[in-house]
């Protein structure tokens, strides 16, 4: 008798070892009936030309996903659905709605946001509710400092930062102006950009000329006209959202545009067809991605693209804006993160993505940086606006002529505190 218990004991002994040396993520959650996605952008307000293609990226790949049968959770397939909101470009009802998805929608993970501020406020939140959020807009570098960005905060998107250290570099290697003058506006993500240019001309040897426009200018006639005064050889345009479409177009209406060079540091394909083709073409600007990579060296990431523009197009009716194309990297990334840690806890999702930082997409390989942002192999394209002559449709907007590649691209790890 006393023997059979010894070896219960044993076996329970042994057992309980076991479960305390495995990793805390090779246990699976129990599977969810379905994995809940929290959805939101700003789909009114100052972003809405960019919030509503963001959504449709999201979506798509989230049907993706059920159309091959469901997210993989320790082996069992299981249905994503999703619940949508707006943010109204508004930090107060984003807060807000993001409790909401959290606390009352019980979603399993938050993607989403179109302006870099409401991304800053909502990532303060990820550090009081037990969620894991993945941004996919631009957004203000101070986030990804140590200190400062959430444990299961991964931004798909980068920094604005970035736009300014990639347009400014290829100014100054390519141009060779003379003189430039940065014209951006004066709420964050003009001035990561305007950080960035300044790192890179700093880097190169090289001077600009800062000026700035107060939060909610719509007539930029003033100042684009003292810049033409200035007379430089290059003039940067650091706008977003319906800024970026009113100064793109006054660009072109004061005159400016046909006495100086114009490189428009982050279009999208909503801007650019926003306004007259006479005020994109001979525009130079970066991209984070364009549906139609026609003419660029690597085949296969023009295949890719254009295998993923045709699947957008079929379901939507238009192009995939380069904001959809990273709303989708970035839902699936969410979703894979789910997956790989077979649960929803936000600690468990943040290790699993950063024990596996490696991903495909239509931008080549990107791997997962330790401050939350990755490294693609092609960062961003540079593009040349395109004239009425010779557009194809109202798509048609510009022709990529290079691409940024290097880890310059991002700040370095030791400035955000690593």
């Amino acid at each position: 008798m006393k023997s059979g218990w010894s070896k219960k004991w044993m076996v329970l002994t042994v057992a309980m070892a076991l479960c305390v040396a495995l990793p805390l993520g090779a246990v699976a959650d129990k599977a969810p009936k379905e994995v809940k996605v929290g959805l939101m952008f700003g789909l009114t307000g100052a972003a809405s030309p960019v919030g509503p293609v963001q959504l449709d990226g999201a979506k798509l790949a989230i049907d993706e996903i059920n159309a091959a049968g469901g997210l993989d959770w320790g082996g069992k397939k299981v249905r994503v659905d999703y619940v949508v909101k707006d943010d109204e470009t508004k930090p107060d009802v984003a807060i807000r709605r993001f409790r909401e998805l959290v606390n009352e929608e019980k979603v399993h993970v938050v993607v989403g946001q179109t302006f870099a501020s409401i991304t800053a406020a909502l990532n303060k939140q990820v550090k009081k509710l037990d969620i894991a959020y993945f941004p996919v807009n631009v957004v203000a570098l101070k986030m990804f400092d140590k200190k400062e960005i959430a444990p299961s905060t991964f931004a798909v998107h980068g920094a604005a930062y970035s736009a300014g250290f990639g347009s400014a570099a290829y100014i100054v290697k390519n141009m060779k102006p003379k003189k430039i003058v940065f014209f951006g506006p004066a709420y964050a993500f003009g001035k990561d950009q305007w950080n960035g240019a300044r790192d890179a001309f700093e880097k190169f040897g090289v001077k600009a000329e800062y000026l700035e426009s107060p939060v909610g200018t719509n007539d930029f006639t003033s100042y684009l006209t003292r810049i033409m005064e200035m007379e430089p050889d290059v003039v940067m345009l650091a706008h977003w959202g319906n800024d970026a479409i009113n100064v793109l177009k006054q660009t072109y209406e004061t005159g400016l545009k046909g006495k100086t060079q114009i490189f428009f540091n982050w279009m999208t394909n909503v801007f650019g067809a926003g306004v007259p083709p006479e005020a994109l073409e001979g525009v130079y600007s970066l991209m984070s991605w364009y549906y139609d990579l026609s003419g660029f060296e690597d085949k296969e990431i023009v295949e890719q693209g254009r295998a993923f523009a045709e699947k957008f197009s079929r379901v939507y009716g238009y192009p995939p804006d380069p904001y959809s194309a990273m709303a989708y990297i970035g839902t699936q990334e969410a979703l894979r993160g789910l997956s790989l840690a077979k649960s929803a806890d936000p600690g468990k999702v943040a290790k699993a993505i950063l024990d596996n930082p490696t991903f495909e997409t239509m931008k080549g390989t990107a791997k997962w940086r330790i401050d939350h942002q990755p490294i693609f192999k092609y960062s961003a394209f540079i593009v040349v606006g395109k004239g009425a002559d010779e557009r194809k449709n109202r798509w048609d907007l510009v022709k990529v002529v290079g691409a940024y590649t290097g880890e310059d691209y991002l700040p370095s790890l030791d400035v955000l505190g690593y």
